[in-house]
């Protein structure tokens, strides 16, 4: 979301603002609003890193696209690092996003995202946002395990962590 800084006299959009009530979906809605000034769109889209919004997106219940290559990137709502895998999401890939998210070698990712980490890259498996929840919904009672192919693996797995489109 967006919303006008009066000081800067730009809009601005920030992940977790608060006491802020007046917002805007897009840049150009929170400039015309609030602006008579031709920079205002320009200015507001230079002023931060390009997040896409919304940030978790549904996800679609289809397997990965075929193609993808392994690729550093953060994992911004699980393991809050960066991971390798083939798991990232598909707008990390359309342009003006990948040089940002998606990464040959770790130690790019890792300085981009999260500089101040001593154990990035994280080198386990990551957890599919699909089965994260998965613990919380189900019974008392431990349910089955399943097989599944493992497309970061390129193999078969056991267990109850397969992502929610299979």
């Amino acid at each position: 979301p967006w919303f006008f800084d009066a000081t800067a006299i730009h809009c601005k959009s920030e992940m977790h603002q608060t006491e802020t009530y007046v917002i805007y979906r897009t840049a150009k809605e929170c400039c015309e609003a609030n602006t008579e000034s031709d920079s205002c769109i320009q200015e507001s889209q230079d002023s931060h890193a390009p997040f896409p919004f919304p940030i978790y997106w549904v996800r679609p219940n289809q397997p990965p696209p075929g193609g993808r290559s392994r690729k550093y990137f953060p994992d911004l709502s699980n393991k809050l690092n960066c991971v390798y895998s083939l798991r990232y999401e598909d707008w990390m890939m359309t342009d003006g996003y990948e040089g940002y998210y998606l990464f040959d070698n770790a130690k790019d990712c890792c300085d981009m995202w999260y500089p101040t980490r001593t154990d990035c890259p994280d080198t386990g498996s990551i957890v599919t946002p699909d089965a994260e929840d998965e613990a919380w919904y189900m019974g008392p009672y431990q349910g089955s395990n399943y097989y599944f192919p493992d497309f970061d693996m390129n193999s078969c797995a056991r267990g109850r962590d397969y992502p929610a489109w299979m």
